[in-house]
């Protein structure tokens, strides 16, 4: 049973009982968790993890959410959010990054650093631990190509797993249960000149970040396709005539169809309905099985990524 008075003096950071998630997806849908864990530092993270695992009561690591649908019910469970873990080192061509670190902030600082390596996801958006547990992919690069090593909590304990244990694939190989703290990115320095085009080619020193929104991309695009006619899943779905398609509150976006938004007062139920119903449709139509982008929450069982494979 958890005692509110043993986390209170556990954890350093912010503690909150049912704590609603909406607020915390990009979706903004979602019931509440039980409890919600701000920790300071990676010490705190680990105790908190710590406390809750050998309580039995199911974790979820919360990033920038950008990715996320939390179901209508909400997570039985604790949520340890990431957000304060924000520490950037860069030493010569390596940089050491906390799971907090927001992918615009980090590639701002390798630029005032003359670093690249990471350019490939200047449109994303989301947090450096999200973008490791999905292995995140921009353009034919994948975020795994730059690390060096992931530092995470296994059993309650650090690890540090060095590139030679991390097979490339569409996801890490790790645990449920773990949990990734930062990484380490070796990158490659860049010349005056080169520093100079990359400005003109950005329009200046700000990295370019997408537009908020209440929307999300819905399934993930493989890294290559085999052939020129291969099509992307927004091409498939749109192939269905599904473009625009609304449940609920929950729209197909007209311009992009592998993006649902919020069109005004939807709620989990809808979104993942709506997700079910592009990918059967693909499905049927193409006999292609469309991988999800979305981390889905509550559904099914807790933290279960894709809820719809048997």
């Amino acid at each position: 049973m958890i005692s509110t008075e043993v986390l209170f003096r556990l954890v350093r950071g912010p503690v909150v009982v049912a704590e609603p998630l909406a607020t915390y997806t990009a979706i903004r849908t979602g019931g509440p968790a039980d409890f919600m864990v701000n920790p300071r530092d990676r010490a705190d993270l680990v105790r908190a993890c710590d406390y809750f695992s050998r309580q039995g009561v199911p974790l979820f690591i919360l990033g920038k959410g950008s990715s996320l649908l939390v179901n209508d019910q909400g997570f039985r469970g604790a949520v340890i959010a990431t957000r304060l873990l924000d520490r950037i080192a860069i030493e010569d061509e390596i940089a050491e990054v906390d799971a907090g670190v927001l992918l615009p902030v980090l590639l701002e600082r390798l630029r005032q650093a003359s670093l690249t390596g990471l350019d490939a996801f200047d449109t994303m958006s989301g947090s450096v631990g999200g973008a490791l547990r999905r292995n995140a992919e921009g353009g034919s690069a994948e975020v795994i190509d730059s690390v060096e090593w992931i530092d995470i909590v296994r059993k309650g304990r650090l690890r540090r797993l060095k590139r030679r244990e991390l097979s490339v694939g569409s996801t890490l190989p790790l645990a449920g249960e773990e949990v990734i703290l930062g990484a380490g990115f070796r990158l490659r320095r860049i010349s005056s000149k080169e520093k100079r085009e990359c400005r003109q080619e950005t329009g200046g020193n700000a990295v370019p970040s997408p537009a908020e929104g209440i929307s999300v991309k819905v399934f993930r695009t493989p890294r290559t396709l085999s052939t020129d006619e291969d099509a992307s899943p927004g091409e498939l779905v749109e192939a269905c005539g599904l473009r625009g398609k609304r449940i609920g509150g929950a729209s197909l976006s007209l311009t992009d169809a592998n993006t649902i938004v919020n069109a005004g007062g939807a709620s989990s139920n809808d979104v993942f309905e709506l997700v079910r119903l592009l990918r059967v449709s693909v499905q049927e139509k193409f006999g292609v099985k469309l991988n999800l982008e979305l981390t889905l929450v509550g559904f099914n069982r807790n933290g279960c990524d894709d809820p719809f494979r048997t």
